[in-house]
């Protein structure tokens, strides 16, 4: 059994979705063997969490004595400096002030890249900068000094992705809404189900008919997405919470618009997801003649392609680009009257159900680059499966692409973050989702 806890994590994420599959069937009435299986993952469940258990000890002991670790070797050479002269006392040891700023969500991630940009991607020279920056005892000069960064890149300790993926969510759509399950060791598949038990009336001495639920299977495969973020050197340089945020939200930016998009629009098509756009069966047309009556009869299909469809509606929203929204938002009847009152909230409603606004869904599709799409999705049924790793590096002699023509770090005094993730997804049932294609509204 693999001892790392995001692996950890994943075999407990999978043997609760048995448990759960085990109890779908036949309305919880288990058979002999359902209940053998039912009971053996639940104590497999056990079994984990006690080595989970375990690792995060482990953890916790190992940054304890890295911390040990790089304070002896401080202490020793201040023992060094006293003996040489013992007539005098030794001068107080000097130790840099405690960062304040832990508490803000996304910056011991921030201070673990600028501390490696700092170290030239070597993390005991990392460390040696974030001991003399924010403290000997900060988290991050620990984590920096109990493990070591490869030539992929430093793996930033999870609970500092962690924060950066909860920081992360509310800038995307489909990430905000969707579930999230754990992706460990590049390949899962979750069990779902497309179909449930039927009920039926029985008449006295009549047999019951006996029916079974339709399982499925949504199958993930790890896709990398990585950011490259240019840095000022000069910037760099400057040991203020502004340049923490600064280096977290650039990130967060790159990783959020290119996440948002391949999960509604991506084709599937290379290394990058499939999204909604092309998980759909079908899509629906939109009514080349924009007028009320008309809008109202396109947002009626996707609704019925919903509703038709048996899915549960428990998180569904509109997904739109800010040109069909602002369009919509404006409408008014004959009277001056505005005709959408719910598009007027703080959380947009459109005909019963919230709107996401996004530019991830574009404004110029179509022959003529005026039409868009507007999606009706249940989030219910969205999942996002990430690795919840980040690796980075720094580099500043790399060359990056602005506006398609190369432009040198090094010559701009800069250095360039990189940072590698891995997440996939997926719709339990792809008929949770209608996509309204040709939308022109707001262009005529």
């Amino acid at each position: 059994m693999p001892r790392d806890l995001a692996s950890l994590r994943q075999l407990r994420a999978a043997a609760v979705q048995k448990m759960e599959a085990l109890q779908a069937k036949d309305g919880g009435n288990l058979n002999a063997e359902d209940q053998a299986a039912f009971d053996a993952a639940a104590a497999e469940v056990e079994d984990i969490d006690k080595r989970i258990a375990n690792v995060q000890r482990l953890n916790k002991l190992k940054a304890s004595s890295a911390i040990t670790s790089f304070q002896s070797e401080d202490d020793a050479n201040d023992d060094v400096g006293a003996n040489a002269d013992h007539d005098r006392d030794p001068a107080p040891r000097r130790v840099a002030p405690q960062a304040k700023d832990a508490h803000e969500p996304g910056i011991l991630f921030a201070q673990t890249t600028r501390a490696l940009i700092a170290g030239r991607g070597n993390a005991r020279e990392a460390a040696q900068f974030a001991a003399s920056t924010w403290g000997d005892r900060h988290e991050v000069t620990a984590a920096l000094q109990a493990n070591d960064a490869s030539a992929g890149g430093f793996l930033v300790p999870e609970r500092f992705t962690a924060e950066m993926i909860g920081l992360l969510r509310p800038k995307t759509v489909v990430r905000r809404n969707a579930s999230e399950v754990p992706l460990i060791g590049g390949k899962d598949t979750m069990p779902t189900v497309e179909s449930g038990s039927a009920a039926y009336y029985i008449g006295e001495g009549s047999d019951i008919t006996v029916t079974e639920p339709t399982f499925g299977a949504l199958n993930f495969v790890e896709r990398e997405i990585a950011a490259i973020v240019p840095i000022s050197n000069k910037l760099l340089r400057h040991a203020a919470l502004n340049v923490d945020m600064t280096v977290r939200d650039d990130l967060l930016k790159s990783f959020a618009l290119t996440e948002d998009v391949a999960f509604i629009r991506g084709n599937g098509v290379g290394p990058a997801p499939k999204g909604m756009r092309y998980l759909v069966e079908s899509t629906i047309g939109a009514n080349a003649t924009v007028n009320l009556a008309n809008i109202d009869k396109d947002a009626r299909k996707a609704i019925n392609r919903l509703a038709t469809a048996d899915i549960p509606m428990s998180n569904v929203r509109w997904i739109m680009n800010p040109t069909d929204f602002g369009y919509l938002q404006d409408l008014r009847d004959g009277n001056g009257n505005i005709v959408f009152p719910g598009l007027q909230l703080a959380q947009p409603v459109w005909k019963g159900f919230p709107v996401e606004v996004t530019n991830s869904v574009p404004a110029n599709l179509g022959g003529g680059g005026d039409e868009s799409e507007i999606y009706l999705v249940d989030f219910g049924e969205a999942v996002v499966a990430d690795s919840y790793q980040i690796k980075i590096d720094a580099n500043e002699s790399a060359s990056y692409r602005v506006a398609g023509s190369l432009v040198s770090a090094y010559s701009r005094n800069q250095t360039l973050i990189r940072a590698i993730a891995g997440h996939d997804f997926g719709m339990k049932r792809a008929k949770a989702v209608a996509v309204l294609t040709a939308v022109k509204w707001g262009r005529s």
